[in-house]
């Protein structure tokens, strides 16, 4: 199938959750939609390229789906209007756990395919 296509059909649906998850209220000031959707999206894209998935389902679900569905540029934005309200308890905290919590995604990600050779 066209690589475009599959961006395109994979990005639609990646938007669509994001937007579903950015419905979810803050708690303690911290975006948690856009928390959850970082963390949910590192551990995803882990599995995908550590598992060695390549051609159509990558296009599909790597570059479309978890392109449409990450969420970097809303978490620097987010980041930006805390540090620019002086809540710098909030800031400190959101950057900490999303990097943190980001990292964490990724390793799993990463000790799941090497155990279980996906």
């Amino acid at each position: 199938m066209d690589p475009v296509l599959l961006v395109g059909v994979g990005g639609a649906a990646g938007s669509v959750l994001r937007f579903v998850f950015s419905r979810i209220e803050p708690i303690r000031g911290i975006p948690t939609g856009t928390f959850l959707v970082n963390i949910i999206g590192s551990f995803a894209f882990s599995l995908l390229v550590f598992s060695l998935v390549k051609g159509d389902l990558y296009y599909l679900i790597g570059t479309g789906g978890l392109g449409g569905f990450t969420t970097f540029s809303t978490f620097s934005y987010e980041t930006f209007r805390m540090l620019e309200d002086h809540d710098y308890r909030t800031l400190a905290t959101y950057s900490a756990i999303s990097v943190g919590g980001g990292l964490a995604a990724v390793a799993a990600g990463y000790l799941i395919c090497t155990w279980w050779a996906i």
